[in-house]
């Protein structure tokens, strides 16, 4: 009996052990989950390197230096350059013909050509003649002299029968080698021939050639003398209504239908010119270095503030360029990024930026997951991001207001909480 007692004691005494452990693992889990449950509302992020712009979003104009060298109406064109070719001054670019020519002119002069070069090859090649000639040719030297010499000396009488004596020889010498030859003949009326077919041929064909260096394009939207890169600067808040109001956007068949068109553009200087509000563009400075990013290439281009026209809540702002961009012949309209400012460095979401003690700054969480505050200074921000001072910036001495002390912040990489605004971050109180 004894024995059986000592067993349920024993059993009760283990019982209330076990218990009691439960309970110190419960109490134990318990305290650490209000920690890792807060934790998990309270997301973090690291500090970045960022970049952080200033910007305004607008629909632009191109202009370039050129020149509408030829509207073509009727009439087949051959081209001798493609679009984007660069050509010297006087270069042959096309030839348009004006109307449809027979075949057989063109073939016949051809064969006139080849019968005149084989004709003139063997008429200077034979010497069937050479004795005959030569002799003709002293005998008229010889009848010459003794004209000369009775001139002087007046012996009018003598020279009558002389210049008949003359004109035989040179009659004699013509129908040997001369026009009156039969190759003469022949020449004679093949070079006629000739001549009128060529007259023919040239007539139904326009040759188009350069009159300055630059870049051929082939099409025309009619804006080129309204936006000249040269009188630009010019513009007015009309013209540039008239622009807005253009359609730049023709069809294939609509453009077949004005024409051909062979452009001389003369280099790669252009200009875009936007129409902005005057709030927007009070940061903009004639003569100012800007960047802009076009947005059908994604690209940032360097420009120079030409010129500023002031309308009445608007300006109007001429922009130039001379980097080269895709289809830069064809541009008309485009859409563009005029970068106003440009700041990089450490960059936070400003959900994490906070007040505490009328200090601002944010609260980065240490390698044991518990936050502390530190103090920061924003260079710049815009509505969601803000640049801060890295490692340590100045700021007035709390001693001597005159003099300024260095406050250590915030480092690249660190952890910090990011909605620390809305939710209650405790110091020391571990939140992971």
């Amino acid at each position: 009996m004894r024995n059986v007692k000592k067993s349920k004691k024993t059993k009760r005494r283990r019982s209330k052990g076990f218990c009691l452990a439960i309970l110190i693992i419960v109490l134990y889990f318990g305290s650490r989950m209000v920690p890792l449950l807060n934790a998990s509302a309270q997301s973090t992020c690291v500090i970045e390197y960022g970049k952080i712009e200033k910007s305004v979003e607008s629909v632009g104009f191109v202009a370039r230096e050129e020149k509408i060298l030829t509207t073509i109406g009727e009439g087949d064109i051959k081209y001798f350059v493609s679009e984007g070719d660069k050509v010297a001054m006087g270069q042959k670019l096309a030839e348009i013909h004006l109307e449809q020519l027979d075949e057989k002119p063109k073939k016949d002069l051809e064969s006139i050509n080849l019968r005149l070069q084989n004709i003139k090859g063997k008429r200077d090649e034979q010497d069937f003649f050479k004795d005959d000639i030569q002799k003709l040719e002293k005998q008229i030297s010889v009848l010459v002299k003794s004209i000369q010499q009775d001139l002087k000396e007046e012996r009018y009488e003598r020279i009558t029968n002389l210049g008949e004596e003359l004109k035989e020889l040179l009659d004699k010498k013509s129908v040997i080698a001369g026009e009156r030859s039969f190759s003469g003949k022949n020449i004679t009326q093949l070079e006629q021939q000739k001549s009128r077919l060529e007259n023919k041929v040239n007539s139904s064909v326009q040759t188009i050639y350069s009159d300055s260096p630059g870049f051929v394009a082939m099409s025309s939207d009619g804006l080129e003398e309204l936006l000249n890169y040269k009188l630009l600067h010019e513009i007015t808040g009309k013209q540039f209504g008239f622009l807005r109001d253009s359609n730049l956007n023709l069809s294939p068949e609509e453009v077949r239908n004005k024409g051909s068109v062979i452009r001389i553009i003369k280099n790669h200087k252009w200009s875009i010119i936007v129409e902005i509000d005057k709030e927007q563009a009070k940061e903009i400075k004639k003569g100012k270095n800007v960047r802009i990013r076009t947005e059908e290439q994604n690209k940032e281009l360097k420009a120079v503030v030409r010129n500023i026209v002031d309308e009445k809540d608007k300006k109007i702002i001429i922009f130039d360029l001379d980097e080269f961009i895709a289809d830069f012949y064809n541009v008309r309209k485009i859409t563009v990024e005029i970068i106003l400012s440009q700041h990089e460095g450490a960059i936070v979401p400003n959900s994490a930026i906070v007040e505490k003690e009328g200090i601002k700054g944010v609260y980065t969480v240490d390698v044991n997951g518990i936050p502390n505050f530190k103090p920061v200074k924003i260079r710049v921000s815009n509505k969601e991001f803000s640049i801060l001072y890295d490692g340590c910036f100045e700021q007035k001495s709390k001693d001597d207001p005159n003099d300024t002390e260095k406050t250590k912040t915030v480092n690249l990489y660190d952890e910090i909480v990011m909605d620390a605004g809305k939710i209650k971050v405790k110091e020391g109180r571990r939140i992971r």
